[in-house]
């Protein structure tokens, strides 16, 4: 198990009576998570957080904190969030253990089937990078992992940025439509010209973001992104129901990308990242139906609503917009 952080409350003590039930039955259980996901996730509940991973080492859980080995390399942080079990089965996604997660929209998955081993090897290759970690685990090749017959791809800061790549790739190999669904949507410059050109060629780039976030400064500076889309002719919904932390990816062709990654330059490289890229065009039309679903839900953005908005909220949004990159 992986995450950035697992914290307590109803959830994770559901899960913690399976996995005392799995330990009793000689199931071996390790789970990774980050150092500062643990403590800034819920900033209110880090006391608990902490005291509950005592407890899961008390149950005799191999519990591994992640500290970026790299010196002053703090905002190299591990975001992926998966549960592989066997070689059988592997729960991903956006969501991290927290009861409030149950509350949000997001997007998870779950895969059978005969797998491998390739979650397994990456624990080992994202605690290589921690202080306590074994640096051999880093000789994993993460250009050769492979989930059953799909691609699994990484975000390694510093080395690796394989999901960016998938990424732009699927928007590349799109006819007729891309789909994104977005808890933050600050996209590099590339990744943002990639998505204009398909819509001034005629293709449809959909985006729904998270109309809020926990950081308003990324509320704000997503405007000049989304604005920059759809006056290329794209189209831009801004979900107002909760928050809508989702991190998915899809096209016409029925490629998808799905995992951790938020659609943010800091996301795709400076924080270590998991995501499965899958061909299953009925999923993705399950998810196009979802999408559309949500989309009711939604505020579409315009032009006009955009330059609508008030002087100060402009002059906060461009502002915001210049750091865009650290966000």
């Amino acid at each position: 198990m992986c995450y950035l952080a697992f914290e307590d409350g109803e959830w994770a003590r559901e899960i913690l009576k399976v996995l005392r039930a799995k330990m009793n039955a000689g199931v071996r259980v390790r789970l990774l998570v980050d150092e500062i996901g643990q403590l800034t996730d819920a900033p209110r509940r880090t006391f608990r957080n902490l005291e509950i991973l005592d407890h899961i080492r008390s149950l005799g859980v191999q519990v591994d904190i992640f500290r970026p080995a790299a010196p002053l390399q703090i905002n190299n942080r591990v975001h992926a969030k998966f549960t592989a079990i066997d070689d059988r089965t592997v729960l991903f996604g956006g969501s991290n253990i927290g009861d409030y997660y149950t509350s949000w929209t997001d997007t998870n998955m779950r895969v059978d089937g005969e797998l491998g081993d390739a979650f397994h090897r990456v624990y080992d290759f994202l605690l290589g990078f921690s202080t306590r970690g074994d640096v051999n685990a880093r000789s994993l090749d993460v250009n050769e992992l492979h989930v059953g017959n799909e691609r699994l791809w990484l975000t390694v800061p510093g080395h690796h940025y394989g999901i960016r790549a998938s990424l732009l790739d699927l928007i590349h190999r799109a006819e007729n439509a891309v789909f994104i669904r977005a808890w933050h949507f600050l996209p590099d410059d590339e990744i943002l010209d990639a998505l204009c050109e398909r819509a001034r060629k005629g293709a449809h780039v959909n985006v729904l973001l998270s109309h809020r976030a926990r950081v308003r400064a990324v509320d704000l500076a997503s405007y000049i992104h989304v604005h920059k889309l759809i006056c290329a002719g794209g189209n831009a919904h801004r979900y107002t129901d909760r928050f809508m932390h989702c991190k998915a990816v899809w096209n016409d062709r029925g490629d998808i990308l799905c995992g951790s990654a938020n659609l943010t330059a800091e996301s795709m490289r400076n924080c270590f990242e998991t995501c499965l890229a899958i061909n299953d065009p009925a999923l993705a039309w399950e998810l196009r139906r979802s999408f559309h679903e949500d989309c009711m839900l939604s505020a579409r953005q315009t032009p006009e609503s955009h330059l609508s908005r008030s002087f100060a909220d402009q002059a906060l949004t461009h502002a915001c917009n210049f750091a865009s990159s650290w966000l």
